[in-house]
């Protein structure tokens, strides 16, 4: 509400909450004409940022989470860099901080903007930029996008799963032609108890990051350029090996199982020694 680029389209998303969040919102609407809210039963994340593509009417959106901050200057940098390059997105960094004091929570980074040029780059040509320095982050809370560019690519949050943005995010790069980065973290990721960055990796997870995989791997079979299947394969290696290390806490069953899916359908993605720690590192550590 307080961006320097005042001619905003504020939505809010009410996701069937149960507290007084929209009386607290509608509030807001009532003293500030930008500002519209939309309620809905409760549908999870996606369908929420979902519901906003659909209501949108400005040239270019941004995903905001209700716990976290913004820089005041970002969106009217944002929208003038957009404008200026005829960018498909632009992303920036971030920074995260802790609400309250918590014991082994993971630290994010957000930077990467550093290995990359203050230039146009494609899509691919970016996101392979910050796979080969591993610095690769997909929060949808880092870009500012066309909006037409969504509608064009029929670009939107697959539902019901966590870690939709790993999917959403990618896909996005994957298809971009104009894109930049502003060097600078905007964005200020709140960190907090039961977020899901705190919390013990599970089924739910997996699940979540399966299904990434399975969509990316449809969108790399539609795809004949080899540069962009490449990266693809680059993404999807980073990302399974990330994910079969975690997936060591979770029952021996589902790790066999995982383990044997992974050998079957990505065995050129997944290293040896990663399958060794899904399979034995619990058994190691008694």
């Amino acid at each position: 509400m307080n961006q320097t680029l005042r001619e905003l389209e504020i939505i809010i998303i009410n996701d069937g909450s149960t507290d007084n969040s929209l009386q607290v919102v509608e509030e807001l609407a009532a003293a500030d004409s930008r500002i519209q809210v939309y309620s809905q039963s409760n549908q999870g994340l996606s369908m929420a940022r979902n519901a906003g593509i659909t209501h949108a009417h400005g040239r270019y959106i941004y995903f905001m989470d209700s716990d976290d901050l913004l820089e005041k200057d970002a969106m009217e940098l944002c929208y003038s860099k957009c404008e200026e390059k005829e960018l498909d997105f632009v992303f920036f960094d971030a920074q995260s901080f802790f609400e309250e004091d918590i014991r082994n929570a993971p630290v994010l980074n957000y930077q990467r903007t550093d290995k990359l040029e203050n230039k146009v780059y494609t899509g691919p040509e970016a996101i392979n930029i910050q796979l080969q320095h591993k610095t690769y982050t997909p929060s949808a809370c880092l870009n500012v996008i066309r909006t037409a560019f969504l509608e064009e690519r029929q670009l939107l949050f697959y539902p019901d799963i966590v870690h939709e943005d790993q999917l959403f995010t990618t896909l996005l790069y994957l298809q971009a032609r104009r894109t930049s980065c502003i060097q600078r973290s905007f964005f200020h990721r709140r960190i907090r108890k039961n977020s899901i960055m705190t919390c013990d990796f599970s089924l739910k997870n997996l699940k979540g990051y399966l299904t990434v995989t399975q969509e990316i791997v449809k969108f790399k079979q539609q795809t004949s350029e080899n540069k962009i299947k490449d990266t693809i394969d680059l993404y999807l290696s980073q990302m399974l090996n990330a994910v079969i290390w975690q997936a060591h806490v979770l029952p021996y069953p589902y790790r066999l199982r995982l383990a044997w899916r992974c050998l079957f359908r990505y065995k050129k993605l997944i290293s040896i020694r990663s399958i060794g720690v899904l399979l034995f590192k619990s058994i190691i550590h008694k």
